[in-house]
């Protein structure tokens, strides 16, 4: 069902219908440490179903993915896959269908199928260690993760699903101000967690209110106390410094959405954060997903 809007509505209202509608994503990490260049680019094409609320009103949704696939510096598919990519691929399959419980706003609340996951998981588990023998240690790492306990955070804390359901709807933006959120990114510094301030902000719209940008800006939550300090001087120690040398760390945090109000959908977004410390280490992470037509 689709909505009118004026120039001054300082909500967007969510598309209720309950049908599927298809995205690709690309995500692209770059780590530099020194003149060692590790560049990572996956790609996949998934679905995502709203059929309807909960006892709380939330929001329900089916995400599922139909194929992944690696590329390579050009952006064309990875066709010889080494060992790293094709065990990444293996270990994402166990996602390959969630339940999402999402908020009214758009913000990813829980996964309801752990349990599924879990299985899932066991099966690639044994069909790894048969290939791989080596891989016991990462094996563990995942059972811990996928612990009841644990399993939340491993996809609130993600930075797609972050950046999906991007916790903009029935939200005020009101003139030229911001509405403002603290968040965790993962792995931004190797694989260490950081806490952010987000803000985000109309920038661009047309007379009718039918086209929409929203740009995305953050900065480092130095005084959050899940700011991981130890953990990021631990990290400086491990790089190749000089007794004595001084090195700034930089954080760059910025990506935008473009959306249809009369239709409640986000067309497509495009996030980048990056984290360096002086010439020593950078990591860059890019996403960008995109709606493919209904038609």
């Amino acid at each position: 069902m689709s909505e009118s809007y004026s120039y001054t509505t300082p909500k967007l209202k969510l598309n209720g219908q309950l049908v599927s509608r298809d995205y690709t994503v690309l995500l692209s990490n770059i780590e530099t440490k020194g003149k060692k260049i590790i560049v990572t680019k996956m790609a996949w094409e998934f679905s995502l179903e709203f059929f309807g609320q909960d006892n709380e009103g939330n929001l329900q949704y089916t995400l599922t993915n139909q194929r992944r696939f690696f590329l390579d510096k050009r952006n064309f598919p990875i066709k010889k896959l080494n060992k790293a990519q094709t065990i990444a691929l293996q270990v994402a399959s166990i996602n390959d269908e969630l339940m999402i419980v999402v908020s009214k706003n758009y913000k990813l609340c829980e996964v309801k199928n752990t349990q599924q996951i879990r299985d899932k998981w066991e099966a690639v588990k044994t069909e790894l260690l048969d290939t791989y023998p080596d891989l016991k240690e990462m094996a563990a790492d995942f059972d811990w993760q996928l612990q009841e306990s644990e399993i939340q955070n491993v996809f609130l804390n993600d930075n797609f699903y972050n950046f999906l359901f991007a916790n903009i709807f029935y939200r005020e933006f009101e003139g030229d101000s911001a509405i403002k959120d603290s968040k965790t990114l993962a792995n931004v510094l190797g694989n260490i967690d950081v806490p952010i301030k987000e803000e985000k902000k109309i920038t661009k719209q047309d007379i009718t209110f039918s086209e929409v940008t929203i740009e995305i800006t953050g900065e480092l939550d130095t005084e959050a106390d899940t700011f991981p300090l130890a953990k990021m001087n631990a990290f400086l120690g491990s790089l190749p410094t000089e007794p004595g040398s001084q090195h700034n760390l930089d954080f760059e945090y910025h990506g935008s959405y473009e959306l249809r109000p009369e239709l409640g959908l986000i067309i497509n977004g495009n996030l980048t954060n990056a984290m360096s410390i002086g010439n020593l280490y950078t990591k860059e992470t890019t996403i960008t997903f995109k709606q493919e037509d209904d038609g």
